[in-house]
């Protein structure tokens, strides 16, 4: 049973959902693991032992895992957990390893429609390993996109396969936990790149300046850019209204928690704009469909794994929605704001054009899930659709 074994993370994904005996393990180190892990609507029986033990006590280590059971192994970057999947197979178990792992988990996509209505169509795609989420508006032949991250290969393929002309490309913010694909999609397919001039003062990169109250036609719908006074994550944060129902909230407005407003280091006063914000989203009824560029992941998905949730919902379930005082709602938000990482502000200015990374610092920097919200909003039950 030494012979090499081997999936893909989107077999993986796809066997997670479908299998109701698999069992993980995880090679990484315990900080590694705990700081990030493997998760999806059915999150598999998962234990982390550790590759050093395996490499000084393979055969100690080797009695921890079940037998009987297919053992699908799982490292950083595949490397680790090969090995050690080689040494359960010449103990006679059953291992396979993941290729590329958690580096490949974080790259990967699943794609559903979110929404659909006459000529309109949204279709949400969610990066599972990090939590990031983006969006391909179709109507009439023409699309847009929202928020789209740097693999821009899988938005261009779903524009071919569908016969849709990309005709705008925006950024919500600029984005600090991932590399945006915004500018490079637009000038690939020939789109506008659109982003608010607040978000990019001094940005050398070429993009049309997102203003309050723009309007766009897509095919046959429309397409309108509001404001509402909405910077609080970020001072150029944009809210995207389709098809009069549909509300993209970027980092603004999550299902279960909403965006930090301490990146920029003003975090005393953005948290009054993202206050103010809130509020403004009084005008929309509770049946307006709430998509968010970020997600905290299986809480927060239906049973295919797609993020959308009604205003009312989150009014109902998101803790933070309900603070109607401005004294109450800056003290919940700024005593509970998670480390920023180092790489943030790198990835800030990249996004921004003021650096150049290369596709080594691209891929360390983007590691490990999002850490865009508020957290003790974020661990609230957010429910299912």
């Amino acid at each position: 049973m030494s012979e090499k074994k081997e999936i893909t993370t989107n077999q993986l994904l796809q066997r997670m959902r479908s299998e109701s005996n698999m069992f993980i393990l995880d090679v990484r180190s315990e900080e590694d693991y705990k700081a990030w892990k493997l998760e999806d609507i059915k999150t598999p029986e998962t234990v982390n032992i550790q590759y050093i033990d395996f490499i000084e006590e393979p055969e100690k280590m080797t009695e921890k895992v079940p037998e009987g059971r297919e053992v699908v192994v799982l490292c950083g970057k595949g490397g680790a957990s090969d090995y050690v999947a080689d040494i359960l197979r010449k103990a006679g178990r059953d291992a396979v390893n993941v290729a590329g792992g958690m580096k490949s988990w974080g790259a990967l996509y699943h794609t559903n429609v979110v929404y659909e209505s006459g000529q309109a169509r949204v279709e949400q795609f969610n990066r599972v390993g990090k939590g990031c989420l983006s969006y391909i508006l179709v109507s009439g032949g023409e699309a847009a996109v929202v928020d789209p991250a740097r693999h821009i290969g899988q938005y261009q393929d779903y524009l071919k396969q569908n016969n849709l002309k990309l005709k705008l490309v925006f950024d919500t913010h600029i984005h600090a936990d991932h590399l945006s694909g915004g500018l490079s999609l637009a000038q690939a397919e020939g789109a506008e790149y659109l982003l608010s001039r607040a978000d990019a003062p001094g940005a050398t990169m070429a993009f049309r300046e997102l203003e309050d109250g723009m309007e766009f036609t897509l095919g046959a719908s429309s397409l309108k850019v509001v404001a509402l006074g909405a910077p609080g994550h970020t001072p150029g944060s944009t809210i995207i209204l389709f098809d009069n129902k549909v509300l993209f909230t970027g980092d603004t407005l999550f299902v279960s928690s909403m965006g930090r407003p301490d990146l920029g280091g003003q975090a005393a006063i953005w948290v009054k704009d993202l206050f103010n914000t809130i509020q403004g989203l009084k005008k929309f009824g509770d049946d307006a469909l709430v998509l968010p560029t970020h997600t905290a992941g299986p809480v927060e998905y239906d049973d295919h794994g797609a993020v959308a949730r009604t205003l009312g919902q989150i009014r109902a379930k998101n803790p933070l929605m309900n603070i109607p005082d401005l004294a109450k709602f800056s003290q919940q938000v700024l005593a509970h704001l998670p480390e920023q990482p180092d790489t943030y502000d790198k990835m800030r200015k990249a996004n921004m054009g003021a650096i150049s990374p290369s596709e080594e610092d691209m891929e360390q920097w983007e590691l490990g899930k999002n850490r865009c919200a508020i957290e003790a909003a974020n661990e609230a039950k957010a429910g299912k659709k």
